[in-house]
């Protein structure tokens, strides 16, 4: 990532390093010029104005708010709160448990549309960030204590608070959207008390929701600019994005095979094993039960992972009324983004839906089905894993082989009896290998 607006959708660029963008006077910023798409500039004048090069974040000069400093924004900003957004910001603390008002921006009714305040009510290490007139709080923040990383990640339904790349239990809500009319760094435009004391180093944001991963980025973008690495979570906390490849990632949308709740060591969850093999992030979206038609609708209302490498491991369940799972599997693949990688594995049978049943004679019929649809996207490790029955192959089981099913030697035991269908800790690492061998040869 070599610049922020490598993701698309960057409006909002004020940063706090480039003099180029400044008007000064002195040390005085009397204008800050937007370098995002949107364009606009944050103006000040006389004892408002904040100074500029008088300290710095990491290695880079900032801007220094005194408490008796404000930066009022011109109309061609207020639109980013009108619809789903993501907003970062860079800034330090400098007034410990005492209330303090980063930026507000409200609309036309005088209704907060985007804010950040740190130590609501004095309490120390209270964090609200504002999408719309509720505020998400993060009460357990101890990062305002030093130099911070916050973002607001607005969703349609849901609006979530990051403080140096965690979001914590509780620390997210409805989001309200709506363009706004002012917007103030370094305090609230209704207002002129609880402004900032401290420094503004970095204000992002972008018209659009960004996925997961490429909030990952932007974080780490900015946290290795302003010498803040060390601070963050996450996957760029010990790499910089601006000199290092980024690497695919994946997420798996499944049933109980993937979600594998039974299983309660997380490391025993193939997901888990995948990605420390890969060396990649792997999101377990597996959901006990589910039919092949609940799992594809999943993974077509995401937008967290729309730019992953996608695994799709269903139909174990049956599809719901109406559907097939081929039917399921094209739809969920047909609205992947273009270029996509996408890994479809199978509907496994019961040790009560043998070679004959009709149970066993509709799945196989369904993975042969999608087999042919996706011939070079469709690895059988059911097959392949009762091959490891056969004679000479460590699992040997003449009645797992008779019975083209799963041996109980790889099937899970609770401590009473042996399930007739989910496979144990022992298999799951077995498929956990085959799906990573598939993923090298195909060059993930």
């Amino acid at each position: 990532m070599a610049a922020l607006t490598d993701i698309p959708g960057l409006v909002i660029d004020f940063d706090g390093s480039d003099a180029a963008t400044m008007t000064l006077a002195g040390t005085l910023v009397t204008e800050w010029a937007n370098k995002g798409s949107y364009g606009g500039k944050a103006t000040s004048s006389g004892t408002n104005r904040p100074n500029f090069g008088t300290r710095t974040m990491g290695t880079l000069p900032s801007l220094d708010f005194s408490g008796t400093n404000h930066m009022d924004l011109s109309a061609e900003v207020m639109n980013l709160t009108a619809a789903a957004y993501s907003l970062f910001r860079v800034w330090d603390n400098d007034l410990g448990a005492t209330f303090a008002i980063h930026d507000y921006g409200r609309n036309s009714g005088g209704t907060i549309r985007t804010g950040l305040a740190t130590d609501v009510s004095n309490v120390d290490d209270r964090i609200y960030q504002y999408s719309g007139a509720s505020a998400i709080p993060d009460g357990a923040a101890p990062e305002d204590a030093g130099p911070t990383i916050t973002q607001l990640r607005g969703t349609t339904s849901l609006a979530y608070n990051y403080v140096n790349g965690i979001t914590r239990g509780g620390a997210n809500g409805a989001p309200t959207y709506g363009p706004m009319t002012t917007w103030r760094f370094g305090g609230d435009p209704n207002s002129t008390g609880s402004r900032w004391n401290g420094l503004i180093s970095q204000v992002v944001g972008y018209n659009r929701v960004l996925t997961i991963d490429e909030c990952a980025l932007v974080l780490g973008y900015l946290a290795w600019k302003w010498g803040l690495q060390g601070l963050i979570a996450g996957e760029w906390a010990s790499k910089d994005p601006r000199v290092n490849a980024r690497l695919l990632n994946m997420v798996a949308f499944g049933d109980s095979f993937t979600e594998l709740a039974y299983l309660t060591n997380p490391s025993d969850h193939w997901t888990n094993i995948l990605a420390a093999r890969m060396g990649r992030l792997v999101s377990d979206q597996g959901i006990g039960g589910q039919t092949s038609t609940e799992v594809t609708d999943r993974s077509i209302a995401d937008i967290n992972y729309t730019d992953r490498a996608h695994i799709f491991f269903c139909g174990t369940n049956g599809p719901g009324p109406g559907h097939t799972v081929l039917g399921d599997i094209q739809a969920a693949v047909a609205a992947l983004p273009a270029g996509t990688k996408f890994l479809i594995l199978p509907s496994f049978n019961s040790d009560n839906e043998r070679q004959g049943s009709a149970g066993y004679n509709n799945k196989m019929a369904n993975n042969a089905a999608v087999a042919a649809a996706f011939p070079n996207n469709y690895l059988d490790i059911r097959s392949m894993l009762i091959a490891l029955s056969l004679p000479g192959q460590p699992y040997q089981d003449s009645a797992a082989i008779t019975n083209d099913v799963l041996s109980a030697q790889l099937r899970f035991f609770n401590g009473t009896s042996t399930d007739a269908l989910h496979p144990n800790a022992a298999c799951v690492a077995l498929y956990a290998n085959m799906i990573g061998d598939w993923i090298t040869a195909a060059g993930w």
